[in-house]
């Protein structure tokens, strides 16, 4: 079999080296130059699946991610969140790992850096390789790799019934910068802080003191970060953070995530979604470095049991992925869209008088459900108590996301269109507007 797969990202890379060492011809399209063709910076990564994959990291691109401090947006209630040790994300080095992979996957898939897809190739209203460099290549099994604004899937076949593009309020428009520390600086009593709705508006800010000395800032807000709303929000977070230094000595751009539900379909005959092209992050985090380096082996299992990459194998793919982290993420994303919701006002209320409590706020950022057994509403009616209206609005979410995850992990077994389109529409109907 024959594999393209366009984009040197994360789970492009992993899926590369799968494929190639089951005996594919793999080719890797990167339009990126080999020395830069990936961010140069850390993000937080579960460490399960390296264990899971049998990828070793050498210590010195990586370290224990310390615990979030989540800040009100009224910046009077600062939630400290502390996990152990043993449980925490490690902080990976992303040119590292990016460097690391492409090294495995070097040894048995061909990697054309420099060398852009710039259009499928369609035949019979079947996806059967790409255009790249002007020149023609088939192959029997195209893998997107290009990220959430991928311009291929609107080239799709509508057959495949693959979204062209996500809405507005799924997308997370975010400034990443790492800048020097404010000489004299005093060290501040956390070092993982991350502001809730900061200034009020829909998205989050964050100012974390790596071991490094250096300060890890991130401004992101839904739909688009105009540049007035950067430099007002990156003013604030200096006041209340004077570590903060304006040297910018690694990042400093603005980056599109997506911060939703997985596709609800993961391609078709002969093309595969992967990674950000398929949505697969933490919708409350943007976190999707462990969800891609999964579905790389999730993808590369289907099709080895079936030899084959059509429709119903890829739906297999799909099926495995929704069944293990997919589900989940989808009940995550009916939290996200409440939180961007509700008032700046009822956050700082609800979390100052500890109705979201630790656990909720630990659950929610790794994707996890909120609990709410019979006791802990009690305690929360107590703590929420005259604004009874508010925690049922809360308690409405969290049954809500509860709900959707049920719904999504009933995901037909079997390619069947008919049953496929009426999860789809069972699915969908947690996010109408």
């Amino acid at each position: 079999m024959k594999v393209i797969v366009i984009g040197a990202g994360v789970g492009g890379l992993v899926a590369a080296e799968l494929f190639g060492k089951a005996g594919n011809e793999v080719i890797v399209f990167e339009k990126g130059g080999k020395d830069g063709w990936t961010y140069d910076w850390h993000d937080d990564v579960s460490r399960d699946i390296f264990a899971e994959l049998g990828i070793t990291i050498p210590k010195s691109e990586y370290f224990i991610k310390e615990s979030w401090t989540f800040v009100t947006p009224d910046e009077k209630t600062e939630l400290y969140v502390e996990t152990p040790e043993e449980t925490r994300d490690y902080s990976i080095e992303r040119r590292g790992l990016a460097h690391i992979l492409a090294e495995r996957a070097q040894k048995v898939a061909d990697i054309r850096f420099g060398t852009g897809a710039e259009a499928l190739i369609i035949e019979n209203d079947k996806v059967k390789g790409v255009i790249a460099g002007g020149e023609k290549h088939y192959a029997d099994l195209v893998i997107d790799n290009s990220g959430v604004h991928s311009p291929f899937r609107a080239s799709l076949p509508a057959s495949y019934g693959v979204e062209r593009e996500p809405d507005r309020n799924e997308v997370f428009h975010a400034y990443r910068g790492f800048h020097k520390r404010a000489e004299g600086s005093p060290d501040p009593r956390y070092t993982n802080k991350v502001y809730l709705k900061h200034l009020g508006e829909e998205g989050i800010s964050w100012c974390i003191l790596d071991p490094s000395g250096l300060v890890n800032i991130l401004v992101g807000r839904i739909g688009s970060l105009p540049e007035a709303t950067f430099r007002n929000a990156y003013q604030k977070l200096k006041e209340s953070n004077p570590i903060i230094g304006d040297e910018v000595v690694r990042g400093g751009g603005v980056y599109a995530i997506p911060v939703r539900h997985p596709a609800m379909r993961f391609g078709g005959d002969g093309y595969a979604l992967i990674g950000d092209s398929a949505f697969m992050t933490i919708p409350m985090m943007g976190s999707g470095i462990a969800n891609s380096m999964l579905a790389a082996s999730l993808l590369a299992e289907a099709v080895a049991k079936s030899g084959k990459a059509d429709a119903e194998t890829l739906w297999n793919y799909q099926v495995a992925y929704y069944k293990r982290v997919g589900a989940k993420h989808t009940g995550g994303d009916v939290m996200k869209r409440w939180m961007l919701t509700a008032k700046p006002e009822e956050l700082d209320f609800l979390i100052g008088k500890g109705v979201i409590n630790k656990n909720d706020m630990q659950s929610g950022s790794t994707g996890n459900d909120i609990a709410l057994s019979f006791s802990a509403i009690m305690d929360k009616v107590k703590r929420a108590f005259p604004r009874i209206p508010l925690l049922l609005t809360l308690k409405g979410a969290v049954d809500n996301s509860k709900k959707a995850k049920k719904v999504a992990s009933q995901i037909p077994e079997n390619y069947d269109s008919d049953a496929i389109k009426a999860w789809e529409n069972k699915v969908l109907a947690f996010f109408k507007k």
